[in-house]
């Protein structure tokens, strides 16, 4: 149907027709159910982490756990999609991520000083500079680094491959251009509603007997995990019976050749290989790689400078506004992405994201570097010194780039797919969205520790890290450009298809009337 039908407003807050209201409804109910999932999270693998092997781990499970996770889960998507159906994959990674949090709330966590390597902890300790002391905890603490790894797979697997991949499988672009902005307030609103039930379920005592306030936490919030995620799943069976049968056959053909055919078989390599032959998903890929390398390297520039300004109670509560802040721009932007998308078009929705960024890095940076000579304009103007200017122009730009991230980014990226064929739609989400983030925040993350080693600071590598940023900026601006100019001839080709269906169901039904 055409978006014509819609007035102004409706357009902006609810661009749906009544048709589409029990897919667009339960596909946003579930994506807010795996968001809360991975919300609380987050904060369980930091704390968790943070108390058993301290912050100095943190880059090295980037590096070693994360991008090893990312591949493996990868290869293991990826053979299960060419061996199950969609619906059975989705099941089985589900139901196994459950499962490992059980475990290891009820079995790893509590016997963890049984299973930790004590013995290796301590003599690696006294043969190695203590510059090696996050390798030291993320090797003898293993089955906290295996928590974190899983815990942040869970965004690379769960909700990035398995939902948005089945999104773009049951979504025609036209439909998607009007709706992927409702599906994403789902994350946007996530957070606020995951943080809370974190605080609910920490105060909850009726699992755990133990002394330790993290365990019960743990516990609890474990618990929470698996029944919004047994709740996803039963919603995921209602969509695949009440919804997917009823949708037009110009989605998944991939997924019914494989059910039909030979059952060609996916490999993270011909994934790869198929990647680099298309200049339109290695664009994609570089767009991919370019967000979560930006926002690593500036993640870690503008804790650092927290760390200067702040105490450590002050840093927490800046942190939670910065977090309020991203939730309100997010869901925002979410609401307007479907009006900006048809009206504005998606070069400017894709460009919004690193334009943002750059802008506000270039405030960030400059108060770093000219501190010295920008101190007496800062106090007569702000009445502040550089180092706050800097830590709010961070905070600024974490805020913008991540709300960019939940309501415009992730949902620009999902209509350049729905752009491609269904197999190199399947080929390049696989591999793209699988590696692109392990590889990011890893390659991010060894970057880091190459510079700390080599000038001995984070401070005296920050001109480096601005280096760096330009050219991933450059990198992912001209990436944009370039898919813009296919999208724009893969859409009007859509359009024009979703016309012709339109004009056809119309002289069918004149005729039968």
């Amino acid at each position: 149907m055409s978006d014509k039908k819609f007035g102004f407003w409706r357009s902006v807050a609810w661009p749906v027709h009544r048709n589409e209201l029990k897919k667009i409804v339960s596909m946003g109910i579930m994506f807010f159910l795996l968001c809360i999932c991975y919300s609380i999270l987050r904060n369980l693998k930091d704390s968790v982490n943070l108390a058993a092997s301290g912050a100095e781990a943190i880059p090295f499970i980037k590096v070693y756990g994360m991008l090893p996770g990312a591949i493996i889960g990868t290869w293991i998507y990826t053979k299960l999609r060419s061996f199950f159906s969609r619906e059975n994959v989705f099941y089985i990674l589900v139901s196994s991520f459950v499962s490992y949090y059980l475990l290891y709330a009820f079995v790893l966590y509590p016997n963890s000083e049984a299973l930790h390597l004590s013995s290796v902890d301590t003599y690696l300790r006294g043969v190695l500079p203590s510059g090696f002391s996050g390798l030291i905890g993320m090797i003898s603490n293993w089955s906290v680094t295996l928590f974190y790894v899983i815990s942040e797979l869970w965004s690379v697997i769960v909700l990035t491959v398995l939902f948005w991949g089945f999104a773009n499988d049951i979504t025609p672009l036209p439909q998607a251009k009007r709706c992927y902005g409702i599906l994403n307030i789902g994350s946007n609103l996530s957070p606020i509603f995951g943080g809370a039930l974190g605080l609910i379920a920490s105060s909850l005592v009726f699992v755990s007997k133990s002394s330790d306030p993290l365990e019960q936490s743990l516990t609890s919030s474990i618990i929470l995990i698996s029944i919004f995620a047994i709740c996803a799943m039963g919603l995921f069976y209602w969509i695949n019976r009440k919804v997917v049968p009823f949708e037009p056959e110009t989605v998944d053909s991939h997924a019914e050749s494989v059910k039909n055919s030979n059952k060609k078989r996916l490999s993270v390599r011909d994934c790869i290989r198929y990647i680099s032959k298309s200049r339109y998903l290695t664009c994609l890929a570089l767009i991919v790689l370019g967000y979560n390398i930006a926002i690593n390297f500036t993640d870690v520039l503008w804790k650092a400078q927290l760390k200067k300004q702040f105490t450590p109670d002050e840093i927490l509560r800046h942190m939670n506004q910065v977090t309020i802040g991203i939730g309100c721009i997010a869901t925002v932007g979410g609401l307007l992405f479907s009006l900006m998308v048809r009206r504005l078009g998606w070069t400017f929705v894709a460009i919004l994201t690193p334009a943002v960024m750059v802008l506000m890095a270039i405030g960030f940076f400059s108060f770093i570097f000219f501190d010295n000579a920008l101190t007496g304009f800062c106090v007569s103007l702000f009445g502040v010194t550089p180092l706050v200017m800097t830590v709010y122009f961070g905070s600024l730009q974490n805020c913008l780039s991540k709300a960019g991230k939940y309501s415009v980014f992730d949902a620009s990226k999902e209509l350049a797919f729905l752009a491609l064929p269904p197999e190199a739609r399947l080929r390049g989400k696989a591999a793209i969205d699988g590696l692109g983030s392990g590889i990011g925040k890893s390659g991010s993350s060894l970057t880091y520790q190459a510079l700390i080693l080599g000038t001995g600071s984070i401070a005296l590598s920050t001109p480096f890290i601005a280096g760096i940023l330009a050219v991933v900026f450059a990198a992912w601006i001209y990436s944009v450009r370039h898919i813009s100019k296919e999208f724009k001839v893969k859409s009007a080709e859509a359009e024009l298809q979703a016309a012709s269906v339109e004009e056809e169901m119309r002289e069918e039904a004149s005729q039968l009337s």
